[in-house]
Order: structure tokens, then sequence, then C-alpha cells
């Protein structure tokens, strides 16, 4: 995922929702958000650091947060393809565009 895009919600709104949605599974013992606009961050921690970070900008009622960095632990490089896909699942059913 290079970036998603949302219309109509503000970035504070969505990364909650994305936030409780994350705890509620089994990422979210070691899933930790943060957010300090313009940049979002989502840290997974176990047995190493795993980091996504997001730059988010404004274009009318959408707010775009395309991915500028990551960091993945050696000891999460076979879990990552599963990881975005759970983030992906949960961007788009809370109304979110995924680009590739």
């Amino acid at each position: 995922m290079k970036a998603f895009s949302v219309t109509g919600e503000t970035p504070e709104k969505f990364m909650r929702k994305i936030e409780r949605a994350l705890y509620k599974g089994e990422l979210g013992k070691f899933a930790k958000m943060t957010l300090d606009l313009p940049t979002a961050k989502i840290t997974f921690e176990k047995m190493g650091v795993t980091e996504f970070i997001f730059q988010i900008s404004k274009e009318g009622e959408t707010f775009i947060a395309k991915k500028s960095n990551e960091k993945v632990a050696v000891t999460h490089m076979f879990f990552r393809s599963e990881v975005e896909r759970e983030l992906e699942r949960i961007i788009v059913r809370f109304g979110g565009k995924i680009t590739k």
C-alpha cells in the first residue's frame, strides 16, 4: 500500500477508528498509533519494531495519507504482507480507498 484516501472524515477521527479496530484483533497486542499532523505512524512491536509512516494532506473534503517511510524488522519480514492486508481491510471497512 502506497497511500490511502478518505472522504468526509477528519484524519484524527479516522485514525481512532483504525486504532480501535486494530486493538480488537490479534495485532492490537503489538500495535501503537500516533498522529502528529501532518504525520501518522503505525508501529508494531514484538521481537523487533516495524513502523509505517504516512504524511497526511487535505484536498477539500478528502485527506490523503501517503506512505513516506517504513522500517520493517527482520523478524517481521515473513508477516509483512499479512499485516498490510489487515491494515488495508480495516481502512476499506471504514470507507478509505487504497492506492497500491
